[in-house]
C-alpha cells in the first residue's frame, strides 16, 4: 500500500476510534504476531534495558565528559535573557537566584519551541531557555546548545542528581548539555475505597501486588470490571499506562535510521487491544472532562501520573493548593506502577550564542544544584519532586510528608525509588513525534480497523517513512 494511502487509512481509522490524548512508561510482554494476549499470563517477558548507542552507559558523573573551561565571563553591559513557557521559574529567580538583572519572556506553550526553534537557527536565541521533558534529547544532540562546562560548571556539581535527567541531557559524546531542578517521577494513585471494595485491600502493601506487573494488573481489571457489573474500572483509558509500558523499551525507536520495534512496543499492541476488547477501561481520554469526572464519582479506581498530576486543579486532592477540594481527598493512596517512568521536568539550557554565560552558571547553581535551595522548594511546595537524591530520601523518612489528603502516606517513599530506576537508555531525539504516530497506531489496532500486529507494524513504519523520521 503506498503511502499517501496509508495515512487517509489511519486518519479514518483514528477517527473512528474517537480523539485520544497520549498520556503518561515498562515491561515484558510476549504476544502472538497477529493477536493480542487473552489472559493474564499471557501478557509478559522480562526487558532488559539496552544502553543507547549515544549515552554513555555507566552511572555516575564520572561516566560523562569534562572539559573545563577556561575562565569564564559575561559580556560587558551584556543583559541576560531567558526564555520560558511559563512562569515557575520565574519564581525561583526571585527566591534564589543571586543574579538580579534579567529579562524573562515568557512564550505560550503552543509556540514555545517553534519560536526556540528559529531563535537558535538565526543565532538571535536567549542565552539560556527552559526545556521539557519531550525536548531535552534534541536540545542535548543540537550544536546551537553548549555543555554546562562551558559555563565552567564542573560534573561533580551534578553527582546528587538522578542519573536519568543527566542522560536525556548529554550529547552523544557525553558532554551534558542542561540541568533539571524539577522531575516528574511517577506512581499509580488508587482510591482506596474502590481498592477495598473490589480488590479486597485498601492498604498499600496488598493493592500493590494487583500493580506489581502486567499480569498482576490485567486480572486486577477484570474482577474490577466483573465485580462491579462495569461501573467501576482500573484505569480510564489506555492513554493511562502508555508511558508506563513504553518507558522500558530494551532498544530505541531507530537503529541505524530504520525503524525497529521491539518486544515491548508490541506487548503494548496486544495489552492495548486485551483491554480495549474486553472493555476493561471507561474509555476516556487523559484530561477530559469525562476523564476528571471519574476521580470523583468513584467510577475509576487508578490515575497513573507525577505527584503533581493529584495536586493539579483537576484532581484538587491536596487543600494547601486549591482552594475547592475534591471531595475524595483522603481516599486515596500510593503504590509503585508496573515500570518506573517519568512524565515531565524542566532542564535549564544555554544557546550557543550566549554571552552571559557567568551570570548563566550562577543561575543554574542555584536552581538545579544548590541543596540548601532544593530542600526549601520542597518543604515550601514550590516544587514536587526536586533533582537531589539527598533532599527526597531525607524527605522519605520525614513525616511532615505524611500527608493526610493522601490517606497518610509519604509519597516520596515510592516517588524516590522510581525515579532511581527510571531508564531513559533507549529515548531519541525523534521519539516525541515517534511516540505520537505509535499512539495513533495502537488506537487504530485496538478498535479493529487495522487487524494484525503486522498490519500495524506495517502501518507504523510507512507513516514514519512518508514522514521521514525513518529510512526504507
Amino acid at each position: 500500500m503506498k503511502a499517501g494511502k496509508l495515512t487517509a487509512l489511519l486518519l479514518s481509522l483514528v477517527m473512528a476510534a474517537g480523539a485520544a490524548g497520549c498520556s503518561y512508561n515498562t515491561v515484558e510482554t510476549t504476544i502472538d504476531q497477529e493477536s493480542a494476549p487473552t489472559s493474564a499470563s499471557a501478557a509478559v517477558p522480562e526487558t532488559t534495558a539496552a544502553a543507547s548507542e549515544s549515552v554513555p552507559a555507566e552511572s555516575g558523573t564520572g561516566s560523562y565528559a569534562e572539559k573545563p573551561a577556561g575562565e569564564v565571563k559575561d559580556s560587558e553591559g551584556g543583559k541576560l535573557v531567558i526564555w520560558s513557557y511559563n512562569d515557575d521559574l520565574k519564581e525561583l529567580l526571585e527566591a534564589y537566584s543571586p543574579v538580579k538583572n534579567y529579562e524573562y519572556v515568557v512564550i505560550s506553550p503552543n509556540e514555545y519551541k517553534y519560536r526556540l526553534d528559529q531563535a537558535l537557527e538565526s543565532g538571535e536565541a536567549p542565552d539560556m531557555f527552559v526545556c521539557d521533558y519531550d525536548n531535552v534529547r534534541a536540545y542535548a544532540e543540537s550544536d546551537k546548545t553548549i555543555s554546562i562546562n562551558s559555563a565552567g560548571i564542573p560534573n561533580k556539581s551534578c553527582s546528587d542528581m538522578y542519573d536519568y535527567t543527566l542522560r536525556l541531557a548529554s550529547d552523544s559524546s557525553g558532554n551534558i548539555k542542561g540541568l533539571a531542578w524539577a522531575l516528574s517521577p511517577s506512581a499509580v494513585f488508587y482510591q482506596k475505597s474502590l481498592a477495598q471494595q473490589y480488590l479486597g485491600s485498601s492498604e498499600p502493601d496488598q493493592t500493590a501486588k494487583h500493580f506489581s506487573n502486567w499480569a498482576s494488573f490485567l486480572a486486577a481489571a477484570r474482577k474490577v470490571s466483573k465485580d462491579s457489573e462495569g461501573g467501576v474500572k482500573i484505569i480510564a483509558g489506555t492513554d493511562e499506562i502508555f508511558k508506563c509500558y513504553l518507558g522500558q523499551r530494551g532498544t530505541p525507536w531507530k537503529i541505524e535510521g530504520k525503524l525497529n520495534v521491539d518486544s515491548v512496543a508490541e506487548g503494548y499492541l496486544g495489552i492495548a487491544k486485551t483491554i480495549s476488547s474486553e472493555k476493561l477501561t471507561s474509555g476516556f481520554a487523559s484530561g477530559s472532562d469525562k476523564w476528571k469526572a471519574g476521580m470523583k464519582n468513584k467510577t475509576v479506581l487508578s490515575y497513573w501520573g507525577p505527584l503533581s498530576l493529584v495536586r493539579s486543579e483537576d484532581f484538587s486532592l491536596d487543600p494547601e493548593r486549591t482552594a475547592k477540594v475534591n471531595p475524595t481527598s483522603g481516599d486515596w493512596g500510593i503504590v509503585a506502577a508496573p515500570a518506573s517512568f517519568s512524565a515531565g521536568g524542566d532542564w535549564l539550557m544555554m544557546s550557543s550564542s550566549c554571552d552571559m554565560r557567568k551570570s548563566c552558571a550562577d543561575i543554574i547553581t542555584a536552581i538545579c544544584c544548590d541543596q540548601g535551595n532544593l530542600r526549601d522548594m520542597l518543604a515550601g511546595g514550590k516544587c514536587d519532586f526536586v533533582n537531589s537524591r539527598t533532599v527526597i530520601n531525607a524527605a522519605a523518612s520525614d513525616e511532615r510528608y505524611e500527608y493526610a489528603w493522601l490517606g497518610g502516606q509519604n509519597p516520596y517513599k515510592v516517588l524516590g525509588p522510581a525515579a532511581e530506576k527510571t531508564d531513559v537508555s533507549p529515548v531519541g531525539t525523534d521519539d516525541p513525534e515517534i511516540n505520537k504516530v505509535f499512539f495513533k497506531i495502537v488506537n487504530a489496532y485496538s478498535e479493529g480497523g487495522l487487524k494484525t500486529v503486522s498490519d500495524a507494524k506495517a502501518t507504523f513504519r510507512e507513516l514514519l517513512i512518508e514522514k521521514k523520521i525513518v529510512k526504507e
